[in-house]
């Protein structure tokens, strides 16, 4: 019996910045990127069908070890190309305004930021082939449109409305301006602990003091620093909820994904020997149901067509086929779990299916554990699959501002 084992580690690396307020991070909601074209075309994948959201600038996919050479790398030009304006939040959506004055979201905004490229290199052994043979690919993939309610897009809105509002008073809006002058700004982090703990840290309730040590007449408000710097972290941390989990866990009821991968197998394990090709295109369809703001039940279908040149007969000569994919998948999405089950048909031949089952843990925004296990193309007893996978993002500095 032949089993497969993937150890999939994703980072993204960049230099870290400390964030403006209001400033969210694509870094600060979970990278839910488990595979990418150029590992798919070659069959290096957990899942089949994946329609990943918060692509980072860098990430690092790699597949069985460091020692086999299996690795892919791929990136996305929105974090990476200079932009003239901020990335605000509402950009980063396609927040914008119809003919009618009435906020919307661009369907097609996804285009620009959630595109991204893809290269790999393993070290693979194809059905039919006696040993290991060298394989790069690259690939493409991209949301070509996601469509959001009424509901979603008005509370969304709000949502920013609401955290880009002035503080209750102005000692309060005196002590932001502080803070935000010295760089040292309430993260998502010190917002969760606070909510969870009432803790505050030092250096804000120093600055806090300083505060009302140059505007003596806010001690009518506040006594002291601790009372300046709770009565602050009370308002912020009920926006930075707000922006980081309501906009963010807020998917598109319906979206389009597209993808496209090519790949070299060189023939003798050399560079300068003759190589086969194999191409593949294929277009994913999310229909996402709403249990709540956080959890979904997913309806995925999917279509790919893949020109295979990764064929031997018995005389060890290579020769095309082609064929189409046909499947889907159903997935419940229940806070840290993700519970899926995914199938796949290849035409002419009923022999010629994938049918896998998977389960993701998301150990926190950075981390996440996969596992799955069911059987691949085509169905025998040696092409049992058994996967095993880990993501793990590291923090970079791709970031967005609410305006």
């Amino acid at each position: 019996m032949k089993r497969v084992f993937i150890f999939l580690l994703t980072l993204s690396a960049l230099n870290a910045n400390a964030q403006e307020e209001n400033k969210a991070s694509v870094n600060d909601f979970n990278f839910e990127s488990s595979a990418n074209p150029a590992f798919t075309i070659i069959e290096e994948t957990p899942t089949a069908i994946n329609t990943p959201d918060n692509i980072k600038s860098l990430a690092l996919y790699v597949s069985n070890g460091f020692s086999n050479g299996n690795i892919a790398l791929e990136t996305n030009p929105y974090w990476l190309i200079p932009n003239t304006k901020d990335k605000s939040y509402e950009d980063y959506r396609g927040i914008k305004k119809n003919r009618h004055g009435k906020d919307i979201i661009d369907p097609f905004k996804a285009l620009q930021t959630n595109t991204s490229f893809s290269m790999a290199f393993t070290n693979k052994e194809f059905q039919g082939f006696e040993e290991e043979k060298k394989v790069a690919a690259i690939g493409l993939r991209t949301t070509l449109f996601q469509l959001f309610s009424r509901k979603q897009t008005d509370k969304i809105v709000n949502v920013l409305s609401d955290t880009g509002q002035p503080y209750s008073d102005d000692a309060l809006n005196k002590y932001n301006g502080n803070l935000v002058f010295t760089n040292d700004i309430v993260t998502r982090e010190m917002a969760d602990e606070y909510v969870k703990n009432k803790t505050i840290p030092q250096s804000y309730i120093d600055t806090a003091n300083k505060v009302l040590q140059q505007n003596p007449n806010y001690k009518s408000i506040y006594e002291d620093g601790k009372g300046l710097a709770t009565a602050y972290f009370d308002e912020i941390t009920e926006r930075i909820v707000k922006f980081y989990y309501n906009p963010k866990n807020i998917k598109p009821i319906l979206r389009l994904d597209g993808a496209m991968a090519y790949s070299l197998l060189f023939k003798e394990n050399e560079f300068s020997s003759n190589t086969a090709k194999r191409l593949g295109g294929w277009i994913t369809l999310d229909l996402a149901l709403p249990f709540n703001d956080k959890n979904y039940f997913h309806l995925y279908a999917i279509s790919r067509y893949i020109d295979n040149g990764f064929n031997i007969d018995a005389e060890q000569n290579y020769f095309d086929t082609s064929f189409w994919d046909i499947g889907g998948k159903l997935e419940l999405e229940l806070g840290k779990f993700n519970l899926s089950y995914e199938y796949l048909q290849r035409d002419g031949d009923d022999e010629q299916y994938r049918s896998v089952g998977n389960i993701t843990y998301q150990i926190n925004k950075k981390m996440s554990l996969t596992g799955g296990f069911g059987k691949d193309f085509p169905v025998g007893e040696d092409n049992l699959v058994t996967v095993i996978g880990i993501n793990w993002a590291l923090t970079s500095g791709e970031s967005i501002s609410s305006k």
